[in-house]
């Protein structure tokens, strides 16, 4: 059974949401609804914290592909943190990784969002 958890912080007034597991079909639906709904209250950005995911397949790409083009209509800056190939891979073969802002560590996100 795919375990995935997902927790929302805030970091200033930024939420971050740290997902934990797989995002695959049958997980992506609960990750993406998450980020809309915090989009839907317009924070100054949002980013979604990757680093513990250990499986990212392409129901996780259309996630953020998703999640980014909401921030850009709902102009809120979006950020991806991630320091492993299990999500970074993915991204770059498919070259969503232009298309995203991604960062290393929470505080670069946020360090990075605040100050745009």
């Amino acid at each position: 059974m795919n375990q995935l958890r997902q927790r929302t912080t805030y970091v200033q007034s930024i939420p971050i949401v740290a997902v934990t597991g797989e995002i695959d079909m049958m997980s992506s639906a609960p990750v993406t609804s998450r980020l809309a709904e915090l989009l839907d209250r317009k924070p100054p950005a949002l980013v979604i914290d990757l680093r513990e995911v250990r499986f990212f397949g392409s129901e996780g790409i259309r996630a953020l592909v998703e999640t980014q083009h909401q921030a850009d209509e709902l102009g809120v800056k979006f950020g991806v943190v991630s320091d492993t190939r299990v999500v970074l891979r993915p991204l770059e073969m498919t070259a969503v990784d232009q298309l995203l802002l991604l960062f290393n560590d929470v505080d670069d996100a946020v360090t990075a969002l605040s100050a745009c």
